[in-house]
């Protein structure tokens, strides 16, 4: 790991234990910093301000997580360990998620999944030779995946990840393949 992300490590784990302790608009940068060994200019050296720290938080962890098997062979693993992060970390997204000021995570969430799913159905509709003139349907099936399935993660973690992550993913893996 590299200098620039371990500072930024640091910093992201000061602001998820202060969560813990704090409502969301309640914690500065101040109080970030206070418990790193870290001056206030280094948060800004890294950081626009606290909702750009929480996007990079998701972004960095669950890309570590899952991006190295983002295809169509393994979409289900790769979901399985995302229901498995958001659920270890479901006091800290519950807070996320609950906060009013923070609905542009609630986009970066939609885009991070459509991104995603984006990539395993190109892996997907190139590995079975969809024809290009086919791009409305290729949008149509992104789409429609990207924004369901972010807005059930979204209330699933609002609901205190319930039912658990293998449940749920059993349930979700399911609907997908159209066995209800």
């Amino acid at each position: 790991m590299n200098q620039q992300n371990a500072t930024k490590e640091i910093i992201s784990c000061s602001l998820k234990h202060l969560t813990s302790e704090k409502a969301i608009d309640k914690i500065s940068i101040t109080d970030i910093m206070d418990q790193t060994d870290y001056r206030r200019q280094t948060f800004y050296d890294h950081f626009d301000d606290k909702y750009d720290l929480i996007t990079w938080i998701f972004s960095h962890e669950v890309s570590e997580l899952i991006q190295s098997i983002m295809n169509w062979e393994k979409w289900e693993e790769a979901l399985f360990l995302l229901l498995e992060y958001l659920e270890a970390n479901k006091k800290y997204y519950k807070k996320i998620f609950s906060n009013i000021k923070l609905d542009s995570f609630k986009d970066y969430l939609m885009y991070y999944i459509k991104r995603s799913i984006q990539t395993i159905s190109d892996d997907y509709f190139q590995a079975h030779l969809v024809a290009d003139n086919n791009q409305l349907f290729i949008k149509a099936t992104t789409d429609f995946y990207a924004y369901g399935l972010s807005e059930m993660l979204y209330c699933w973690v609002l609901e205190d990840c319930e039912p658990d992550s293998k449940s749920y993913h059993e349930v979700l893996v399911q609907v997908i393949h159209h066995k209800c």
